[in-house]
């Protein structure tokens, strides 16, 4: 007598099997299993692309800036023989001369805070850089007064300085500045309750000419 053929598991049982199985797969196996698929997938249609980083806004002479809690406003950029009172020391025998930018800066933190920095990459008013110039500038108040401590929310007009040749720049040359951003945070440990400006970036492009100023016209100048 021929035995009869077992009869197939039932759906339950099948279900209960591949739950067994599936609870003897290490977890990290299938989470590696699973970014595999994705890139495999990702590489099927192109690859990840890079998101550019967003472009550096511009600002025009005049125009006000705002980073690293100070407003900065260019009022332009000079070419002189005399220094007026810039903070730099032309040599006249090798003819140098002074390339001065001229800022209204107000701080809008609500502590007082100095406009220059120690380090090669300032966040305040020193790190505005000329393109082409790889020197930090000397900061001094237009008016001749001692002192670069802004208080907050009352303007000041700061000259920025650099020595430079008698054949780096003319009249109506085309410069390009860069004006400094930051993130603030409070120190912790050691530096608690210190206010720091970190992280310092580009945060804006100003493009503008050269304006020189001939010798014996600037006995007003800043």
């Amino acid at each position: 007598m021929t035995a009869a053929p077992p009869s197939p598991p039932s759906e339950r049982t099948l279900l209960t099997r591949v739950r067994r199985m599936a609870s003897l797969i290490p977890t990290g196996w299938l989470l590696t299993a699973s970014g595999g698929v994705l890139l495999a997938a990702t590489a099927a249609f192109g690859g990840l692309e890079e998101v550019p980083p967003p472009p550096v806004p511009t600002v025009e002479a005049g125009e006000q800036y705002a980073g690293s809690d100070l407003q900065l406003t260019v009022q332009g950029v000079e070419l002189r023989t005399e220094r007026g009172n810039a903070a730099v020391y032309p040599d006249a025998e090798k003819d140098e001369r002074v390339l001065a930018v001229i800022v209204e800066v107000m701080n809008t933190f609500d502590k007082p805070r100095l406009a220059t920095a120690l380090g090669e990459v300032s966040p305040v008013v020193d790190g505005i850089r000329v393109d082409g110039l790889d020197a930090k500038p000397e900061v001094s108040r237009a008016d001749g007064s001692g002192g670069t401590f802004l208080q907050p929310d009352v303007p000041a007009q700061l000259v920025l300085a650099w020595i430079v040749g008698p054949d780096d720049l003319k009249d109506g040359d085309e410069v390009t500045l860069t004006l400094p951003d930051s993130t603030h945070r409070v120190g912790t440990n050691v530096q608690r309750g210190v206010d720091m400006w970190d992280d310092v970036v580009v945060g804006a492009v100003l493009t503008t000419t050269v304006r020189e100023i001939p010798a014996g016209d600037e006995g007003g100048a800043p």
